[in-house]
Order: C-alpha cells, then structure tokens, then sequence
C-alpha cells in the first residue's frame, strides 16, 4: 500500500471511529483546508481533526509524531493518531506542541511518570 492510500484509510478509520461513539462528522470539500475533518461533539461543539497515520511503533516502545508544521497555525484542535498495526485511533487533544509521544508498552527502564498512553485518548475528547 503506498502512502497515500495509507493515509487515506487513516482518514477513513478516524472518521468511523467518531460516528461509531456518536460524534458527527464534516468532510471538507476541498483538500487545501489544512483539516481532514470537522467533528461535531455530543456537547454540540465544532472541532477541526487533523488525521496521521503511523504503520508501527517508531520508537522501541511508543510512536512519536512530528507536529512542527501545526504550532502556531490554529488549524488543529485534535489530532486523531491512527496506528495501522492495531487498527486503533488515538484522539489526541492539540496543546500547540511540536511532537508527540504516546506509549504503547511499558518503556525498558519502568519509566510511568508523565508517560501518554496511546490507549487513554480511544475516546473523543469532549471540551468544555
């Protein structure tokens, strides 16, 4: 499978994934809104997804996405991180951070402090 077609059912998953725990979804008509959709949350608020695609882990115990392209551009208010591998989506909230760390296995030297688990952000995140 090439990139964009992986991708592609990043974007797929992630928005199957909101419809499936009662969150609506907008698809833009166009591909250069800098957004790959809008979800609109139980509460009734609009958030703009941006979808990334990670096939396995990249590190020897978690994933690691590159946000630098996001900060400062008030595009993103979730990040959906979809891990192929597992066929699992992440809805990771967007803090204006350059990267992103989410563990999936328990790192070699036992570290838990202020480790993100991949598996806490399966449910959308409903805002205030």
């Amino acid at each position: 499978m090439n990139t964009t077609d992986t991708g592609k059912l990043g974007e797929l998953r992630s928005r199957f994934e909101c419809l499936r725990q009662g969150i609506k979804v907008y698809i833009p008509e166009s591909d250069t809104s800098g957004v790959d959709f809008i979800a609109e949350t139980k509460a009734g608020k609009f958030l703009k997804v941006q979808v990334k695609t990670m096939s396995a882990a990249n590190r020897s115990t978690s994933l690691e996405i590159k946000l630098v392209k996001y900060v400062d551009s008030n595009r993103v208010d979730v990040m959906a991180i979809y891990l192929l591998s597992a066929d699992r989506v992440a809805f990771v909230p967007y803090e204006n951070q350059k990267s992103l760390n989410l563990a999936l296995t328990t790192a070699k030297n036992n570290q838990e402090d202020k480790r993100k688990w991949f598996y806490q952000f399966e449910r959308f995140p409903e805002f205030s």
